[in-house]
């Protein structure tokens, strides 16, 4: 018989934040250290490198966010000149729904706690607030015990 190593503990709480102008504007108040890479595997490595390094931080990735409310609209964004990616950054291209499944995604699968989001586009930051928030908190919520569940 093969044994399996599952570690079932739960993630640590979500971490997100969003660079703005003046600085890095963080939904829980407190700081996390930051990884830039250009996909999840990259990101991934370098969060357990510095995991081994410093077991105790928070660590979040930063990924710059073109979105819109439909995904042709947020590709059209990328077109115009106001728009420009840095190297070396993960790039997200579509709507606040998409952009809510990957930080779920990037936290549950334990790549990063969360993320720093990088507006590139004008009303970004808006959606953001407005209903990438709100999706994640939905996305986040564990269902409560049984005796609460309703029937459909």
């Amino acid at each position: 018989m093969v044994g399996i190593d599952i570690d079932i503990t739960q993630n640590r709480p979500l971490r997100l934040g969003l660079a703005l102008a003046d600085g890095v504007l963080w939904v829980n108040g407190i700081a996390a250290e930051r990884v830039r890479a250009t996909d999840l595997g990259d990101i991934w490595r370098k969060s357990a490198r510095l995991r081994r390094d410093r077991p105790d931080v928070d660590i979040v990735a930063d990924i710059e966010i073109v979105i819109a409310a439909d995904s042709r609209t947020a590709r059209s964004l990328m077109g115009s000149t106001d728009v420009d990616g840095t190297e070396g950054t993960l790039l997200y291209v579509g709507t606040p729904s998409g952009l809510a499944g990957l930080i779920a995604d990037i936290h549950a699968l334990g790549i990063a706690d969360g993320a720093v989001l990088i507006p590139k586009a004008a009303g970004a930051a808006e959606l953001v607030r407005d209903a990438v928030l709100p999706l994640l908190d939905t996305m986040l919520r564990l269902p409560g015990p049984a005796s609460t569940a309703r029937p459909a």
